[in-house]
């Protein structure tokens, strides 16, 4: 079926109501979406931050029990008993029992050591391993310089019935004269900690809870083996709650306990919650279409009986267009359409007419392609065997002649089809090594040339093929080629928005009454490259441009050229 033009409008009312309907069901959704994602990161937050009040009310019950026991009287009656004993086992027990008589902290099986470092051992509560002799130059893992006397420990200890991961508070113990006797250490087991903490949280399989160090290790989770990780998300963490989502609806959320410092983060899918919504919308948007599927079809049958007189139309312009001249439109409608029919055969009969004028005018162009094309072949193949012998050449191990080759390549392209009146300096100061090799090939290498360009210069742009005339001069009238001594030296500098050119020669020299400037004097150049350069810059720049030559016969010829500084290709082009 054919979509006339009546119909396409039909067609795009149905589909901009049904995009219009398409645009509230989606604002909806994600007006809801944020507003369940912002409730249920409220609800985690407020989760967490209970959890981690927790967190930091058991780490103060252990830093205030490790001070008070480190300072009691009883314990250090205990050890001077000990000290003045002699230091058998049965002592050793009454000092373990000592410290277990003093811990009131009795939460998450939590343990208290003590180090003596003049005996080395250690003291334990614990009602196994309750003394233990360390051997030299050992010491235990929690006999450290706290950096923050408020943040936990957190290590292995293998001082307990197996190796177990712990948080510990430590103090100095110290006698009466402020010496230190020993260490003091309390723990409380991680995974106890975490079925305290942790494991409340988990009432969803799509979170996952964990307990995080200040650095970003990972102290606690329900996974032991994620235990020691670094946690990626947590890193850039500075204020107390954190709450990134990330593509894939990755919900991260983290509270900081303000004593230890520590982190309790979540992981959640968002995607779980919002999938009634999600399936909600879709079945909306089925629902859309197949209304739009039955709002087309009624628009198609109440707009076939009004795109007749188009269809005729199209099938005359159809005709016309295939290249039937003849076809004409037949409407009777005595309407708007009759009109057009009215004006379309006329149009038609007058481009049949204009037609056999065409065909003649397109004969004659065509002989004119093909005759450019023909001589855009040549030189074309000139550049193709010039190319080829370069490679011979190079095949052959005769890299100067490839050399040379490849440089009047260059030039004869830049010649020939080089499109734009301007090019930047740095390519037609190429164009002039390419030249300039050439000759020295051809005069035995008997003059030098210097380039003394200033850097801020290369990407200015100039007339094509400027300096190309005034170099050979340089090369023709200006090299002895009896002297070893010859120097061509080309110059570039800019000053107050003006670029100079210079080409000097310590040649031959040749009279010229002074110094020739273009500007005044450019009816007395001779030769066409001259008169070539000075006509080409007076129509591009004016007045604003042109060159002075100033040559004395056994000294040398200096080409001055001066122009506006300019960096459009197309700011002077004519």
């Amino acid at each position: 079926m054919k979509f006339g033009f009546r119909l396409r409008l039909a067609i795009t009312i149905v589909m901009v109501a049904f995009s219009c309907v398409i645009a509230v069901l989606a604002v909806n959704y994600y007006d809801a979406k944020e507003l369940i994602e912002a409730n249920y990161i409220k609800t985690l937050d407020d989760k967490i931050t209970i959890q981690t009040e927790r967190l930091d009310g058991i780490m103060q019950e252990m830093y205030l029990e490790s001070r008070r026991m480190a300072y009691s009287e009883e314990l250090h009656r205990q050890i001077t008993q000990y000290q003045t004993s002699a230091k058998g086992y049965t002592d050793g027990i009454l000092l373990s029992q000592k410290l277990d008589e003093l811990l009131d902290f009795r939460q998450l099986d939590a343990a208290v050591y003590l180090y003596l470092p003049q005996y080395r051992c250690v003291f334990s509560s614990l009602a196994y391993n309750t003394v233990r002799e360390l051997p030299d130059g050992a010491i235990p893992e929690w006999v450290v310089a706290a950096e923050n006397p408020f943040q936990p420990l957190y290590f292995t200890n293998r001082f307990a019935r197996t190796s177990q991961h712990v948080f510990a508070y430590t103090h100095v113990v110290q006698d009466g004269d402020g010496n230190t006797i020993g260490m003091l250490c309390i723990t409380v087991d991680e995974r106890q900690l975490y079925y305290e903490l942790l494991s409340p949280l988990m009432i969803t399989e799509q979170e996952t809870y964990c307990l995080l160090a200040p650095d970003g290790t990972i102290c606690s989770a329900r996974d032991v083996g994620e235990i020691g990780k670094q946690a990626v998300t947590s890193a850039g963490y500075d204020d107390r709650m954190n709450a990134q989502i990330a593509e894939n609806d990755a919900l991260c959320i983290s509270v900081q306990a303000p004593f230890t410092g520590y982190r309790l983060q979540c992981l959640s899918d968002l995607a779980g919650l919002t999938a009634a919504l999600r399936t909600r919308l879709i079945y909306m948007g089925i629902a859309g279409a197949i209304l739009s599927v039955l709002l087309i079809c009624v628009a198609c049958k109440a707009s076939e009986r009004l795109s007749r007189p188009i269809d005729e139309l199209v099938r005359a312009m159809d005709q016309v267009g295939g290249g039937d001249f003849s076809a004409r439109a037949h409407i009777q409608t005595e309407d708007e359409f009759e009109t057009l029919r009215e004006h379309f055969n006329s149009m038609v009969s007058r481009m049949d007419t204009l037609m056999e004028q065409l065909v003649q005018e397109h004969t004659q162009k065509k002989q004119a392609e093909l005759n450019a094309l023909q001589y855009q072949i040549r030189p074309h193949f000139m550049y193709n065997t010039l190319n080829s012998i370069r490679f011979a050449a190079r095949l052959q191990k005769n890299y100067k002649l490839a050399e040379l080759i490849g440089s009047f390549t260059a030039l004869l392209e830049a010649s020939v089809q080089r499109k734009g009146a301007f090019l930047p300096l740095s390519d037609e100061i190429q164009l002039v090594r390419d030249y300039l090799s050439l000759q020295a090939f051809r005069y035995f290498n008997c003059f030098e040339t210097i380039y003394k360009l200033a850097p801020e210069t290369q990407g200015c742009f100039v007339p094509c093929l400027l300096l190309q005339p005034m170099v050979e001069n340089a090369v023709f009238h200006g090299v002895d080629t009896k002297r070893n001594d010859n120097v061509i030296e080309i110059s570039a500098w800019i000053e107050r928005d003006t670029l100079y050119l210079s080409i000097r020669d310590n040649g031959k020299g040749m009279e010229t009454s002074g110094v020739l400037d273009t500007a005044q004097e450019s009816r007395r150049l001779t030769g066409i490259g001259l008169q070539n350069v000075a006509q080409r810059l007076a129509l591009y720049y004016g007045e604003a441009a042109g060159f002075r030559i100033d040559s004395h016969p056994g000294v040398g010829t200096t080409v001055l050229f001066y122009l506006p500084v300019s960096h459009d290709p197309d700011e002077y082009t004519v």
